[in-house]
């Protein structure tokens, strides 16, 4: 078993040779999921909002661009993760977690 903490970190160097080979693809998987996740999450309030108001569209594209928008490739896996905390919730983390398959 492994520390969740070791994933976030993205040390493995404790581990043997074949579980930290488990663990930089689970990272992997954890990562694509997440990234996906919270650009089908703001693609969702963009979209939904375009059609009602050009204004809400028009906030949520300000808020992008004045707080910047730094890829979500280049974050760390614990950036990630709380950017998607920010986002959505525990209970929905816990599904992710349990959907990825390595």
């Amino acid at each position: 078993m492994f520390k969740f903490e070791d994933i976030l970190s993205g040390d493995f160097s404790n581990y043997p040779e074949d579980v930290q080979e488990y663990m930089k693809k689970y990272t992997e998987k954890l990562r694509e999921s997440i990234r996906a996740e919270l650009t089908k999450d703001l693609a969702h309030r963009m979209l939904k909002d375009v059609d009602k108001s050009n204004e809400t569209f028009i906030n949520i594209l300000t808020e992008i661009l004045d707080n910047g928008c730094k890829g979500y490739n280049n974050m760390s896996t614990k950036a990630l993760l709380d950017v998607y905390l920010q986002k959505k919730n525990e209970e929905d983390f816990i599904k992710l977690i349990e959907k990825i398959k390595v």
